[in-house]
């Protein structure tokens, strides 16, 4: 699975705008073929902030939703709108289960 996470800071005069035009490509992303999730946050205490966090099933379904027309113009949109460049990070990840993941952790032999 591939998780991307996403920020984008607006400014004051442009924050309803980049909202707006968020919450279309959030709604839009979700019915692409490959998004396990994709959701946009207001941050509580930074509430310029736009956080995304979306789930890809793979590389490659990532890949197609960068392609797609809509979504380089939402990208070049935010970069205009906001008070600084947006961020993105990728990141490649397995879902566990808490105890999967304590079982991990867990000093050896102790």
């Amino acid at each position: 699975m591939i998780v991307v996470i996403g920020t984008a800071l607006a400014r004051p005069d442009t924050l309803d705008e980049m909202r707006r035009l968020s919450i279309e490509h959030v709604e839009r992303s979700r019915r692409e073929p490959g998004c396990v999730s994709h959701e946009v946050a207001i941050d509580a205490l930074r509430p310029l902030q736009l956080t995304f966090t979306e789930r890809w099933s793979d590389a490659a379904a990532l890949a197609a939703h960068f392609q797609v027309d809509a979504s380089r113009r939402f990208a070049k949109a935010l970069a205009t709108l906001g008070a600084e460049p947006p961020q993105m990070t990728l990141y490649v990840a397995d879902a566990v289960t808490p105890a999967q993941l304590l079982a991990q952790a867990s000093p050896k032999g102790g």
